[in-house]
């Protein structure tokens, strides 16, 4: 009988964890963490993560299908340097784009998954877009929580 391949997650790693509100259109300020894809015990150097997001609460419901994006500056790219230029207010700065959530017309907390590409990528600050016209208010012990969980596709 042939092995089929499966998939071995990683440590989840809380990346975003926030209580300051992110206004329409802007970036969420500096993340919580560095996400690490090179010391995971289980997938060192995956090439995919699961990307769960907590949205707490929103000024008003935003309308369905705008979407939360995430973002990223990537850390040690050539072992010691950084990619420059976070992203601020608006502006995407030097980050890269690795995905979004669709959001739903609901003023209460949303959770979502995505799946994101970690190629090429040793370390990442991660920053998210929300791309809402609604402000997201993450106050009161509603924070605003991203995590990453490394996987990569292999036999048992």
């Amino acid at each position: 009988m042939a092995t089929i391949p499966r998939q071995i997650y990683g440590t989840a790693q809380t990346v975003i964890n926030t209580g300051t509100d992110i206004a329409a259109s802007n970036f969420s300020g500096s993340p919580a963490a560095t996400f690490d894809n090179t010391t995971d015990g289980s997938v060192p150097y995956a090439r995919w993560g699961k990307a769960m997001a907590e949205f707490p609460d929103w000024a008003a419901a935003p309308a369905a299908g705008t979407v939360i994006e995430l973002w990223g500056v990537l850390k040690d790219t050539d072992g010691t340097d950084d990619d420059t230029d976070a992203p601020s207010g608006t502006s995407a700065g030097g980050a890269r784009y690795f995905g979004s959530w669709p959001a739903a017309a609901a003023d209460a907390l949303q959770r979502r998954t995505i799946t994101i590409s970690l190629l090429g990528c040793e370390k990442v600050d991660f920053y998210i877009r929300n791309g809402t016209a609604q402000n997201m208010n993450n106050d009161a012990g509603t924070n605003c929580v991203v995590k990453i969980t490394p996987f990569e596709i292999g036999l048992p």
